[in-house]
């Protein structure tokens, strides 16, 4: 298709185009400065040579942990690139500086690209056109469970388990002092955040914005002022295939049950656990899509096709709210996969 013609071209494509060349200009400058660049509340300094031994230090990080993704285990490459989708790439002012430091460029696309209107823009013959070196933090950190097939028996905590256990590994080995000093500043560990790939990308963006992006835009101003908190995006919200109305429902069916689990309604004889153990069911089933979703969802639904309707004036039961998002989510499946 034509590059002009794809949903994200103007959003993205030529927005973070926009913003590298003043990333760029902003790298130069430090350069030939090399000023000391002091963080409000932390114990750091930068210079161009110490934050550029980071990124490098980050950049050796990234392609270790994208090394266990694609040779330990198999998802990735059975999947071949299904989480590559519009919208979800999630480009940060640090993933751009990242680039410039590196002495990179951010691609430039051709006047037709290969990517259809739903794929990333930067999906390029079903391979990321970003450089080797960095990839989106949001792109190179997330892991899901594959195109499957997977049944919805399967212990979601036995198949992540050693997923997450090998990538806790690398960044526990592998992680750059500076963030070393954020952990100890905020008490966390990055790692403990990689139950939830999304989660962590945006802890590690957060840190990243105020001990290195904040401080050097104070020094050299680089950033859209309306941009800059737009790293900090709520966790449901970030979700890759999810729509305001499933992320919605998500985030409130949880909390509901979580606060008080609610009364089962006659004739259904589902109980709030397993409720619970559905919605995370249905959150992996979204987020992972699997070969087999179309099943999968035909088998969630059928457990609540007899929930009740409300009645005239009533609220629906969190009971027919999932019924209804089941149905909802089958009939938004591409027809390839009817």
């Amino acid at each position: 298709m034509k590059l002009s013609q794809h949903v994200e071209y103007q959003p993205v494509y030529l927005a973070n185009k926009a913003a590298f060349e003043r990333c760029r200009a902003v790298v130069a400058q430090w350069k030939t400065t090399n000023a000391t660049l002091t963080v409000p509340g932390y114990p750091l300094q930068w210079n161009y040579e110490t934050a550029r031994a980071f990124i490098q230090e980050l950049s050796h990080m990234y392609l270790e942990y994208n090394r266990v993704l694609w040779n330990t285990f198999h998802y990735c490459r059975q999947c071949g690139g299904q989480c590559c989708i519009a919208g979800g790439s999630h480009v940060r002012p640090f993933d751009l500086l990242a680039v410039a430091f590196l002495d990179r460029s951010i691609p430039l696309l051709s006047e037709h690209i290969t990517a259809h209107r739903h794929q990333c823009i930067y999906l390029s013959r079903q391979r990321c056109s970003w450089p080797d070196e960095w990839r989106t933090i949001k792109c190179w950190s997330f892991y899901c469970l594959g195109g499957g097939p997977w049944h919805l028996g399967s212990s979601l905590h036995a198949l992540r388990a050693p997923i997450i256990a090998e990538l806790q590994r690398v960044v526990r080995a592998a992680l750059p002092a500076p963030l070393r000093t954020y952990e100890a500043v905020h008490q966390i560990s990055f790692a403990e955040y990689l139950d939830d790939p999304l989660h962590f990308a945006e802890k590690l963006q957060q840190a990243l914005f105020e001990i290195f992006v904040s401080p050097l835009n104070e020094m050299y101003p680089f950033l859209d002022p309306q941009s800059i908190d737009g790293h900090r995006l709520e966790r449901l919200r970030s979700g890759l295939l999810l729509d305001e109305r499933v992320a919605a429902f998500l985030a409130e069916a949880t909390e509901q049950i979580d606060e008080r689990p609610p009364e089962v309604p006659e004739g259904l004889d589902i109980s709030p656990a397993q409720l619970l153990a559905d919605l995370e069911t249905l959150m992996w089933i979204v987020e992972g899509h699997p070969a087999h979703e179309r099943q999968l969802l035909s088998d969630l639904h059928l457990r609540y096709a007899t929930a009740p309707a409300p009645e005239a004036g009533e609220e629906p039961t969190i009971w027919y709210r999932m019924r209804d998002t089941l149905l909802y989510l089958m009939q938004r499946l591409p027809t390839e996969k009817l």
